[in-house]
């Protein structure tokens, strides 16, 4: 199991679904006008949404033209694993 099912499967089944059904796919299509998006400083292309205090760091890829998430924790412990 990886970080990201892990760290999912303690989440409430309604946060479950809004990440797995909604932000996720949104991510990989880089349909993110609506959502909260900033660049992690020192990284480039590498971007994190967050949703309350939980924060999403992905990967964008011009080339192919999708969104590829590295990772999903809550905020006090996100930046530490970068």
């Amino acid at each position: 199991m990886d970080d990201i099912s892990k760290f999912l499967a303690y989440l409430s089944k309604k946060e479950k679904e809004f990440f797995l059904g909604i932000l996720f796919p949104a991510i990989q299509k880089l349909d993110l006008e609506k959502w909260d998006v900033k660049p992690l400083k020192g990284y480039k292309g590498v971007f994190r949404v967050k949703k309350g205090k939980i924060r999403v760091i992905f990967l964008r890829d011009n080339i192919q033209k999708k969104g590829i998430i590295m990772d999903i924790d809550y905020r006090k412990d996100i930046y530490k694993k970068l």
